[in-house]
């Protein structure tokens, strides 16, 4: 499958996995302690992008994360310059892009770049859905620029205090989630997630896989116990629509066994 097709939703693909580890190069040159710190400060950092940006997809805060923006940013741009792709998901890679280089917690933060990536995203693709949220976030940065004080990521990682309601990884939260899922469980944003999850689905060119995982996502997030808006018709109908279409990919068994969980809440 070539690469190109998988990177708008590169998230759906790729963050069910473990995160990645740190480099056994570094590992070598600092103690233990040292190699637990800064474990717990890169899981740090991916959480405080996450908050202070919804909208981000996991593949975008594991790139803040890391301080890989640059990579993500050449990722995207593969999935943006895919014409086969639709006008709404090339409009999402160079959105994620602006959302990389605008968030505050970002090492590697470059408005100047996010403002051109945002602009782009209003002069090539007017009428698609990223090009309302990315004229938000223009506008955000431009009132950010008038901050008398300016502080470093490093400055705002060192004061940033996780929100009691965003656990991401609580237990409560099925582990099969991505962050993206997750966040918007806990934010209250499940809408906002569902339409950008659909729009993958209604691209002809984006692949079965990742419309499995889409399907898949869009039924644990309203199945979810912490989802105060819980939708039980429409996690079986979305579970029912991956059995259905994807009978014999690599989520049928979980698909089948929730969609039994959710017919079937009292037998446990």
């Amino acid at each position: 499958m070539p690469r190109t097709r998988l990177i708008p939703f590169v998230a759906l693909a790729a963050l069910l996995s473990a995160c990645a580890p740190t480099t056994p190069l570094f590992i070598a040159q600092v103690t233990t302690n040292e190699v637990v710190e800064y474990k717990a400060l890169k899981t740090k950092r991916m959480t405080a992008a996450i908050e202070d940006e919804g909208d981000l997809l996991t593949y975008s805060a594991m790139a803040i994360r890391d301080a890989h923006s640059d990579k993500a940013e050449a990722l995207y741009l593969d999935g943006y310059r895919d014409r086969q792709l639709s006008g709404e998901v090339r409009a999402i890679a160079l959105y994620q892009i602006g959302l990389i280089y605008m968030n505050r917690f970002n090492e590697q933060r470059d408005d100047a770049k996010a403002l051109n990536y945002f602009y782009r995203v209003l002069n090539e693709f007017p009428a698609s859905r990223a090009a309302g949220r990315a004229e938000q976030r223009i506008t955000l940065i431009r009132q950010r620029s008038e901050e008398p004080l300016h502080k470093t990521s490093r400055e705002l990682l060192a004061h940033w205090q996780p929100s009691q309601n965003l656990d991401l990884y609580q237990s409560s939260l099925d582990p099969d989630m991505t962050l993206l899922s997750r966040r918007a469980v806990l934010k209250g944003r499940v809408t906002e997630a569902e339409e950008l999850y659909l729009l993958g689905l209604a691209d002809p060119h984006v692949p079965a896989g990742i419309k499995e995982k889409a399907l898949y996502q869009l039924a644990l997030m309203h199945m979810a116990a912490d989802n105060p808006d819980a939708d039980r018709a429409k996690a079986i109908a979305y579970l029912r629509r991956l059995l259905v279409q994807y009978p014999d990919g690599e989520l049928n068994a979980k698909a089948a066994r929730h969609l039994d969980m959710v017919l079937n809440p009292a037998v446990r």
